[in-house]
C-alpha cells in the first residue's frame, strides 16, 4: 500500500446531474490515510452517485476527484487500481470460481506470485470461503457473493475502499470478523468510505461521519465531535444526530 503522506481521496466541488436533478451538489470532501468514514444520508441523497464519480463509473458534470494523488479525469484507468469498490448492486464475473475471481483482480492490481497466493488464502479464510473457492460465483448465495466482492476489494490492498451497503445480508459473525479486518486495514494506512443505514454500527467503528442531504454536505463530524454531541445528552446516539440533520421525524 502506498504510504506517502497525501490524501487518499480529495473531492473538490463535485457536481453530478441527471437531467434536471442535481444528485451531487458542489461536494468537497477529503479523506486521509487511516480514516474510516461513515457516509450517511436519506435514500436519494447522492451517496451512490458520489461513489460512482469517484470510481469513474459516472462522469462528473463539474468539479474534480483525486485518489492517491491521481486526477480521475486524467487517469481514468489507473485510478481504479487504487480503489477497492463494493457497490450496493453487485456485478461479479459469474463464470469464474471464487478463487479465479480473486486472482483476476490481483493480476489487475499487480499482485502476483507468492504474494498473491498469500493474500488469496488470507481473504478466503477471512470470509469463510475456503471450501467454496472452486465453485462458480454464480452458484454463491447472496451473502457469499457479497463476501467474495469484499475479498476482491481488499486484494492489493488498494489505498481507498468504497463500501456501499456492503454488510447487507451478512451474518453477525462475518460482519464482526470483516469489521476487525477493515480496522486493521485503516491502521496500516488505508482509508474507507462506508455508506450504510446501520447507524449504530457506524457509531461504533467510524473515526468520522459525513452526512449528505440533497446532494450537499450537511455535517462532517470527527470522532471527538461525535462523542461530544452524544455525551452532551442532547443527542443520545448517531440516529438522533442523523434525524436532526436530515429533518426526519419518527412519529
Amino acid at each position: 500500500m502506498n504510504m506517502e503522506n497525501q490524501p487518499r481521496l480529495n473531492i473538490k466541488n463535485l457536481v453530478k446531474r441527471y437531467r434536471r436533478l442535481v444528485a451531487v451538489d458542489d461536494l468537497s470532501l477529503t479523506i486521509n490515510a487511516g480514516e474510516f468514514v461513515g457516509f450517511i444520508g436519506p435514500n436519494g441523497a447522492g451517496k451512490s452517485s458520489t461513489m460512482g464519480c469517484i470510481t469513474g463509473l459516472l462522469a462528473p458534470d463539474g468539479g474534480s476527484v483525486e485518489v492517491a494523488g491521481l486526477d480521475g479525469a486524467q487517469n481514468p484507468v489507473e485510478i481504479r487500481r487504487h480503489i477497492g469498490f463494493v457497490p450496493q448492486e453487485l456485478e461479479l464475473y459469474d463464470y469464474l470460481t471464487g478463487e479465479e475471481f480473486l486472482r483476476f483482480v490481483g493480476d489487475i492490481r499487480g499482485v502476483t506470485g507468492a504474494e498473491q497466493d498469500k493474500q488469496v488464502e488470507e481473504l478466503l479464510e477471512l470470509c469463510e470461503l475456503v471450501e467454496a473457492r472452486h465453485r462458480l460465483v454464480k452458484e454463491y448465495s447472496g451473502g457469499m457473493a457479497r463476501k467474495i466482492a469484499i475479498c476482491a476489494a481488499l486484494i492489493g490492498p488498494p489505498e481507498l475502499l468504497l463500501l456501499d451497503e456492503s454488510f447487507v445480508g451478512l451474518d453477525p459473525e462475518s460482519t464482526l470478523r470483516i469489521r476487525r479486518h477493515l480496522q486493521k486495514y485503516c491502521d496500516q494506512g488505508g482509508a474507507i468510505l462506508l455508506s450504510s443505514h446501520i447507524l449504530d454500527m457506524l457509531e461504533r467503528i467510524c473515526s468520522r461521519v459525513v452526512i449528505l442531504v440533497d446532494g450537499k454536505l450537511k455535517q462532517d463530524l470527527s470522532r471527538a465531535e461525535l462523542d461530544e454531541l452524544i455525551a452532551s445528552g442532547k443527542h443520545p446516539d448517531l440516529n438522533a444526530i442523523y434525524l436532526e440533520a436530515t429533518g426526519k421525524k419518527i412519529s
